[in-house]
């Protein structure tokens, strides 16, 4: 037997369980298992700095009013669940459209909402 074959058959001995293994690696692709919950390679905060919503559905009632401010300039910001917001902004699927001094007027398609702020004594 030649050199040069017997080169040929050394690597066939050696690379074939490796030629093997990446075969069989193709054919099983690795899925992730959430387990119910959000991807942690999903962003957190869209490109405006909203925070993202992942949940398919969300009402009104989970929301909650963390403080209300009045700028000098006459312009009301609102803190719902941790997130600072104008009129005209998105909290999940909710638009605000008004921020008064005791409460948050959101829209959603073509529902009215009102979340009122209690103030702790």
């Amino acid at each position: 037997m030649s050199i040069k074959n017997r080169i040929v058959l050394i690597s066939l001995v050696l690379f074939s369980p490796v030629i093997w293994a990446l075969s069989q690696a193709e054919e099983q692709a690795f899925v992730y298992d959430d387990h119910g919950k959000r991807d942690p390679f999903w962003p957190l905060v869209g490109p405006t700095g909203n925070i993202i919503n992942y949940d398919k559905e969300s009402h009104a009632s989970d929301l909650k009013i963390e403080g209300i401010i009045s700028t000098a300039n006459g312009q009301n910001l609102a803190i719902i669940d941790g997130q600072v917001v104008k009129k005209n902004d998105l909290v999940g699927d909710f638009l605000v459209v008004e921020i008064r001094k005791d409460r948050v007027v959101l829209t959603q398609g073509q529902q009215r909402f009102e979340l009122k702020f209690n103030k702790e004594e």
